[in-house]
């Protein structure tokens, strides 16, 4: 009996207590204010896999937390693209682009 509960015990601490695995993406993109920040964050969260998601506007860069099994680095860059805003070496789309805010469209932040 005892060997019971301590295969119940161990067996619930297997499967609940695990973690799925995260890797961290940076992208340097074309944000340039606080409204492009929320623009991304909104839209990358809705990504399947994607955790989290920070943008320091200062540097350009988006910080993404993700599941490697269920997103890639290509997909969430291509997500940033579709949303207007460059992802590394990729452009823009340039028709969300023109859908962005004008404050959106500026060349430096602001």
């Amino acid at each position: 009996m005892k060997w019971l509960v301590g295969l119940w015990v161990a067996l619930g601490g297997v499967l609940y207590g695990q973690q799925p695995k995260l890797d961290t993406l940076y992208v340097k993109s074309s944000v340039v204010c606080q409204t492009c920040r929320r623009t991304i964050i909104k839209g990358l969260s809705t990504q399947k896999g994607i955790r989290w998601v920070e943008v320091d506007v200062p540097t350009k860069v988006i910080k993404v937390a993700y599941r490697p099994d269920k997103t890639t680095p290509a997909a969430i860059r291509e997500g940033i693209r579709r949303l207007g805003y460059d992802a590394d070496s990729l452009p823009r789309d340039p028709a969300a682009f023109e859908q962005l805010p004008a404050c959106c469209k500026r060349d430096t932040p602001h």
